[in-house]
């Protein structure tokens, strides 16, 4: 099954620690999305990435287009955990559609004044850096504001 990771899961480092080797397909986009850091974050309660449906032709939501097995399609569904929604979408790999799935934000498990610990919005950059994606896409990510990531201190 055809995935498309636009968060963390987007570093490749990230998704196949969680999953085992994946086949990477490239970097494809979803039209009508832009990615929004306001997903609920399920143990820290920080914002993680949502591809936010906009319905605007001109806006896209980048990421990495992986093959994945049932078994590792499971084990992510189980990751993800109950804020997401799996849902089918049509994405473009270069010139190509292609039918995916992907993880988006259910409404109940979105608030707009969240924003992203530094670990987790630099894991996105990583992903994206890796990829290769469009400057102007890496720039509007390293714009969003982000939390100085949480120190454990021992007295």
């Amino acid at each position: 099954m055809l995935h498309l990771s636009y968060g963390s899961n987007m570093f490749r480092a990230r998704i196949e620690a969680r999953l085992g080797t994946c086949e990477r397909l490239g970097a494809a986009y979803l039209t009508g999305h832009a990615l929004r850091f306001h997903k609920v974050g399920g143990r820290d309660g920080t914002g993680k990435c949502d591809a936010f449906h906009t319905g605007h032709p001109d806006d896209r939501v980048w990421g990495a287009l992986d093959r994945l097995t049932d078994a590792q399609i499971t084990k992510l569904d189980r990751i993800e955990g109950p804020g997401y929604r799996r849902e089918p979408v049509r994405v473009t790999l270069g010139e190509q559609l292609m039918d995916a799935t992907m993880y988006l934000a259910k409404p109940e498990a979105r608030d707009a004044t969240l924003q992203p610990f530094d670990w987790y919005k630099n894991l996105v950059l990583a992903g994206a850096r890796e990829l290769n994606l469009p400057s102007g896409y890496i720039v509007a990510i390293e714009a969003v504001p982000s939390l100085p990531d949480l120190q454990v201190t021992t007295s």
